[in-house]
């Protein structure tokens, strides 16, 4: 077996890259975005077809379109311009500069939308665990004992 020697930091950070060198990068996350987008709209209008109402956690997946597409504005801007993890070995412009460090803040914002994300799924996951635990409603689907 051989041992592979590993630095602290990992390699080195790669060389400025154009906004066209990371264009199949924007493209794809824009096709999954919409593919996402894609998937509430038609459950929304599944659900207004079939029962005529929403239920809660209809409405909290609508409300996880405002960070979905937030997320995705902020990692476009981040794709275009880049970020502060780039050889400094070659130099750049004041303007690319600054871009960069626009770049590398919008990039937290871009994790928090994300993090928000994961907390739109809360609304899916408490109404499948209750219907899963026999509740409907707050409500036990057991007759109660005292009828």
């Amino acid at each position: 077996m051989k041992l592979v020697k590993r630095g602290l930091y990992g390699p080195p950070p790669p060389g400025p890259q154009t906004a066209w060198d990371s264009h199949a990068t924007l493209l794809w996350t824009w096709f999954c975005t919409i593919m996402a987008l894609a998937v509430i709209v038609i459950r929304i209008f599944g659900r207004l077809s079939r029962n005529g109402q929403l239920f809660r956690e209809d409405r909290v997946m609508l409300l996880s379109i405002i960070p979905l597409m937030a997320r995705m504005g902020l990692i476009h801007v981040v794709l275009i311009w880049g970020t502060n993890n780039v050889d400094l070995s070659v130099e750049l412009s004041p303007e690319d500069i600054d871009h960069r460090i626009i770049g590398s803040k919008l990039v937290l914002g871009a994790r928090i939308f994300y993090a928000l994300l994961y907390v739109s799924r809360a609304g899916p996951c408490n109404e499948s665990l209750a219907a899963n635990n026999g509740v409907v409603s707050g409500q036990p689907s057991l007759p109660s004992p005292n009828s």
